[in-house]
């Protein structure tokens, strides 16, 4: 019997070894981000603050700001939607909906058909580029209307095969993980 996609959530979690293997890979991960030819081109980048089961690619959205590049990261609005606004320091964030580090209502907003590279969240991730979310949809609701470049960004135990693809649900361009950038075919 396959499991659900909350089975899997949990069980992709729990097998998180813990911080320091996360730190170890996430710095890696970052290296691979930030030395591709798609990023390094790219003039505005959407990203993402991660929560701590997640790829930490805090380093990806430093570096874009220190490279000049336009970061626009999301605040999950009440009808299921994102918005992007522009951050312009990472400290300006504050703790918004479900706990996650949002940019300050009254940030610009960024259109997202000006983003060139969306680095998108994930719980786990297959080899064909379909995604595992958080079971909002908000990210679905997005991909489907966003023509950006799409990246994740997978930790080791976070790649599976068993996710089961729904009729809305966008397998992501790329997936950086400690091999490198792997890209799917569309």
């Amino acid at each position: 019997m396959s499991m659900t996609k909350g089975e899997m959530r949990r069980a992709l979690r729990a097998a998180l070894p813990g911080g320091e293997a996360r730190d170890r890979e996430s710095r890696m991960i970052c290296a691979h981000i930030t030395a591709w030819e798609p990023y390094r081109g790219a003039r505005v980048v959407g990203g993402y603050m991660p929560l701590p089961w997640e790829a930490d690619v805090t380093a990806v959205l430093q570096d874009a700001l220190s490279r000049g590049k336009k970061l626009a990261l999301p605040r999950c609005l009440a009808d299921g939607q994102l918005r992007f606004h522009r951050v312009e320091c990472l400290n300006e964030l504050r703790r918004g909906a479900y706990g996650l580090m949002e940019p300050v209502e009254n940030a610009p907003v960024v259109d997202t058909g000006t983003i060139d590279l969306l680095l998108v969240p994930l719980e786990g991730i297959s080899s064909s580029g379909v995604r595992l979310g958080k079971g909002g949809g908000y990210y679905d609701r997005l991909l489907a209307a966003c023509p950006a470049l799409t990246l994740g960004a997978a930790l080791s135990w976070q790649w599976t095969e068993d996710i089961p693809r729904e009729r809305w649900d966008r397998p992501l361009h790329a997936c950086a993980d400690l091999g490198g950038i792997h890209i799917f075919c569309q």
